[in-house]
């Protein structure tokens, strides 16, 4: 199948609507597209201790994080041979990070006390302690290399 395209002159007036419409859509590309990163800037919680060094990974970037530091959806906390980590999240959940372990914030949804949501913790290697929050407790899913986690009630 081949298209046709008729080759037209446009008059002035309909050249600025054009243009007007084309600058609208491109207005409009622009900002679905920046919604993405904001979306994942989610803070879910926040760093109350951080012993030596614990790294802190949003897409490729790695920051280190201090005691204080918000941590967000989708955020990578690492801790070194020699660190530790005490996390709070938002629904008063209590994440330690023992030395050497990787925890990803993999979904973190979170509506009120006693309320479903979805919270799920990726632990890809080392140690976490986890003291649950209030959440809901069919909430919360902890991954691991080998195993899937809940928590019952």
């Amino acid at each position: 199948m081949r298209l046709r395209f008729n080759r037209t002159t446009l008059e002035p007036s309909q050249r600025s609507n054009c243009a007007f419409v084309g600058c609208g859509i491109v207005g409009l590309a622009l900002l679905i597209g920046s919604t993405g990163g904001a979306w994942s800037q989610e803070k879910i919680g926040t760093t109350v201790i951080v012993i030596n060094t614990v790294e802190g990974t949003v897409t490729t970037v790695a920051m280190p994080l201090n005691q204080g530091d918000a941590v967000y959806r989708e955020e990578g906390v690492r801790s070194r041979a020699d660190s530790k980590a005490g996390l709070l999240m938002e629904d008063k959940t209590n994440v330690t990070i023992g030395p050497s372990s990787t925890l990803k914030l993999d979904r973190f949804v979170y509506a009120g006390p006693k309320t479903k949501g979805t919270i799920v913790l990726n632990l890809a290697q080392g140690t976490a302690r986890l003291v649950i929050g209030d959440a809901n407790k069919r909430s919360y899913t902890i991954l691991t290399p080998n195993a899937a986690i809940g928590i019952r009630d």
